[in-house]
């Protein structure tokens, strides 16, 4: 249990007597009336003297929620039982106290509250509303009026009030609505919502997760709306990881020709087979053309052999196998993934996962399972267009009017690198690319 200690607090409700005075950069105290309460002078019961309103709180507990509570409680026999709701409680300071309690402290509250409604009556042995101006004229230290607390509080609370209004914005401030108040719709998440009590004069309302996208939508506060698809599915999430895969050569940059290594010719006589060829032939990428210029590499290499020296082989053998590559219509490509939807039937849509190729010829499409090339088109024969957020590009053939659409987060990178190689923008420029152009 909390800190059971109550504390003395002094409360100075206080409103404006118009909205212009709000924007007043100039403090009059007639502008503003401040509630007070009379009592009995002691020892003299037919005069009274009026004081601020003061109560106790809890040292640990809500200040805020208990000052709010007393003043609405307070103010309910002059406003027809319906009591006055602060906008906020802002503490000034604190004060000295005298007499009994001398030796301790008190803190001033101020508790703005609306612009005056005329709504309020005189009630006898209850708090009123009294015009500060006037209030200040025969305040002193020394009025019978006034006790002395009361006194000293109410020249510090004006000379507060006019440094409030020397400061842009500040008394506009304290003045403005709650933030509850300013709430003008709210859209409970069932994840985050609770099932224990609320507030006072607030409504909770539950909504399911399609409700609440409903509800942002036609709010139109929102742009775009997404939803978790894994909520309420109780499914069982794990840190594990199922698979992992690291390619040993990312990272490394273009190959060094230079190093690749040919086998001595006493391999060659022993086998003379393609499959000598693995170092530097990358077989599985050139399926069709195979079995014709590796056999032309070979019979080149047993001419040489005979005739000229190692190095000369060995150049004439790397330029030979450069210049097969370069007929290759990916060589020299930068690969992208992505996915490719195909409408398999009527009712749904099949996907293909493929390799996207960008060069110096065109773009190009590999299956990424068979690793075929199932596409090429050359700059200058298509046009693309790049999606909304990024996420996805559009390629028209302009040969055979064919158009297809390829899903991938890396489509502003296809699409930039497509401009540059195209020569459409300078490979210096920072600028922003169109999304809209021709190959």
């Amino acid at each position: 249990m909390g800190n059971q200690e109550l504390e003395d607090v002094f409360v100075a409700v206080i409103r404006p007597k118009n909205t212009v005075s709000l924007s007043a950069k100039e403090y009059r105290p007639k502008a503003y009336e401040i509630l007070l309460i009379e009592v009995p002078l002691e020892g003299k019961e037919k005069k009274r003297k009026k004081v601020l309103l003061r109560t106790k709180v809890q040292v640990d507990g809500d200040t805020t929620r208990s000052i709010l509570d007393y003043v609405d409680e307070t103010t309910k026999p002059i406003s027809n039982n319906q009591g006055f709701t602060g906008k906020r409680v802002v503490h000034m300071k604190k004060f000295a106290l005298d007499g009994d309690s001398e030796g301790k402290q008190a803190s001033l509250f101020i508790v703005p509250i609306n612009v005056k409604d005329n709504k309020s009556t005189y009630h006898a042995g209850s708090p009123n509303f009294y015009c500060l101006q006037d209030i200040m004229r025969v305040c002193s230290e020394t009025s019978v009026h006034f006790s002395s607390i009361t006194s000293k509080m109410l020249l510090a609370l004006d000379k507060w009030m006019a440094e409030q209004h020397t400061v842009p914005h500040a008394i506009a401030a304290l003045f403005r609505p709650a933030p509850l108040d300013r709430v003008k719709t709210n859209v409970s998440n069932p994840a985050y919502s609770t099932d224990g009590p609320v507030g006072d004069g607030s409504v909770h309302v539950g909504y399911t997760a399609l409700e609440i996208k409903s509800k942002l939508m036609s709010l139109e506060k929102a742009d775009m709306c997404i939803l978790n698809p894994l909520y309420g599915s109780d499914l069982q999430y794990t840190n594990r990881v199922d698979k992992v895969i690291i390619n040993p050569y990312f990272g490394l940059g273009a190959p060094d020709y230079s190093k690749i290594q040919i086998p001595k010719r006493e391999k060659w006589k022993h086998s003379m087979s393609s499959e000598n060829l693995k170092s530097i032939v990358p077989m599985s990428k050139v399926k069709s053309k195979a079995h014709h210029w590796t056999n032309r590499i070979l019979h080149e290499y047993k001419t040489l052999s005979m005739s000229e020296g190692v190095s000369k082989e060995m150049h004439h053998l790397q330029r030979l196998f450069l210049q097969n590559c370069w007929d290759i219509p990916t060589y020299g490509a930068a690969f992208f993934s992505g996915q490719v939807y195909t409408r398999a039937s009527s009712s749904n849509h099949k996907v293909i996962h493929v390799f996207v190729a960008v060069n110096t010829k065109g773009l190009h499409l590999m299956n990424m399972e068979t690793k075929v090339r199932t596409l090429s088109l050359q700059f200058g024969s298509f046009m693309w267009q790049l999606g909304q957020a990024d996420q996805h590009f559009q390629i028209h053939s302009l040969e055979n009017k064919m158009t297809f659409v390829v899903h991938t987060k890396q489509a502003g990178l296809i699409i930039k690198l497509l401009l540059k190689l195209s020569g459409q923008i300078a490979p210096s420029d920072r600028g922003s690319a169109d999304k809209h152009a021709y190959g």
